[in-house]
C-alpha cells in the first residue's frame, strides 16, 4: 500500500512539474503571438482543475488510508 501512495505522490508531481512548464511556455507564445487575447489562461484554468482533482485524489488517499493504519 506504501508503494501505491508513493507512485501517487510522484505522479502528481511529476502533473504540477509538467503543468507549471507547459502552461509557462504557453504564456510566453501567447505573450509573443496575441497579446489581446489571453487564451494561455483558459488552458492554465481546465487544466488547473485536473491538476486540483488529481490532488484531491491524493489527500483523500492519504487520509484513508492514515486512518485505516490505526
Amino acid at each position: 500500500m506504501a508503494a501505491q501512495r508513493n507512485l501517487l505522490q510522484l505522479s502528481l508531481v511529476i502533473h504540477a512539474v509538467v503543468y507549471a512548464a507547459v502552461i509557462g511556455g504557453l504564456v510566453y507564445l501567447n505573450q509573443v503571438t496575441s497579446s489581446q487575447f489571453n487564451w494561455a489562461g483558459i488552458v492554465a484554468w481546465a487544466w488547473g482543475i485536473g491538476l486540483a482533482a488529481h490532488g484531491a485524489v491524493w489527500i483523500m488517499l492519504r487520509a484513508g488510508s492514515s486512518s485505516r493504519a490505526r
